[in-house]
């Protein structure tokens, strides 16, 4: 059984890959930077990404929640007031969106707003955790 990535090992690689499919230097990305707000990533850059992180790692990466986030498909349970994600759900979330801990008025994030919170650090959070189920 091979030894698990560490967390540096595999930024190294989402930063190589967020810096190719961004076409930006990987000198500009660290571990906080937003793949939307500070790298200007839009939805298809994001599905390049994970493309090509699947690749590298050869795993899948999506999966409910992350489908979720991605098409910002919330259930009515989920919503509050029909627009924001409810408060449980995004408490749920910051396990792997640590941006979300500095957020302003976690009570009014809608499902568009969420997907602003992804940085690459959420990414090998994600990465981790598929890493430990295979």
């Amino acid at each position: 059984m091979s030894k698990a990535p560490s967390a540096e090992e595999i930024f190294l690689v989402v930063r190589a890959c967020l810096a190719s499919s961004l076409a930006i230097s990987a000198s500009e990305i660290a571990p906080a930077s937003r793949l939307i707000d500070d790298l200007g990533a839009d939805s298809l850059d994001f599905l390049d990404i994970l493309f090509s992180l699947e690749k590298s790692f050869s795993l899948k990466l999506r999966g409910a929640e992350l489908d979720s986030l991605l098409r910002a498909d919330f259930t009515e349970n989920k919503l509050v007031d029909k627009q924001y994600i409810a408060r449980d759900e995004i408490d749920r979330m910051r396990e792997w969106l640590p941006a979300l801990k500095s957020a302003p008025d976690l009570d009014k994030i809608t499902p568009q707003r969420l997907f602003s919170y992804i940085t690459a650090e959420s990414l090998v959070i994600l990465l981790q955790r598929k890493l430990r189920e295979t």
